[in-house]
């Protein structure tokens, strides 16, 4: 067992605030938009392709719920070993990192040249309404925000 460094403090705190944003964003759309007002909104949604992504947003919510959960049982303790945060870091990851940009479903995929036109990475199968897209736009950046987090510290 080692203490934890300052340098992993600090950026233990800043993954879990960045989850902790992901999560309320997440949550407030969940919480507030159905499927079935998304697709009143716009009859000519395919509702099975709507209710997936609505199902998928709410598993990336949990995820990112886990991941702050785990990260907050780790920052009360005095002491850690590095092994444990870096395997939160892995979870964190895989689960809310990787299934946010290429979900298993393939519901969409991400464009990795997006970044460099100034504009949303991720591109939909189908048309999900504006809805989705909107909640989309709020959390992308907190994803490329998370991800570059967890990119450079992978190389330490």
């Amino acid at each position: 067992m080692c203490p934890m460094s300052t340098q992993l403090n600090i950026h233990a705190k800043k993954i879990y605030h960045q989850l902790s944003t992901l999560e309320k964003d997440l949550g407030e759309f969940l919480n507030n938009k159905s499927v079935h007002m998304i697709i009143k909104n716009d009859l000519n949604l395919d509702k099975e392709y709507v209710m997936a992504i609505v199902k998928h947003l709410r598993f990336l919510e949990v995820y990112c719920t886990e991941g702050k959960r785990a990260l907050e049982r780790l920052m009360v303790t005095e002491e850690i070993q590095e092994e444990v945060l870096q395997k939160i870091y892995q979870g964190v990851y895989q689960k809310c990192i990787h299934e946010f940009f290429s979900p298993k479903d393939d519901l969409w995929h991400e464009d990795s040249r997006a970044s460099y036109l100034n504009k949303c990475s991720i591109v939909f199968q189908n048309h999900p309404g504006e809805d989705i897209i909107e909640v989309t736009h709020i959390v992308e950046p907190t994803f490329h925000e998370l991800r570059e987090q967890l990119d450079f510290l992978e190389a330490l």
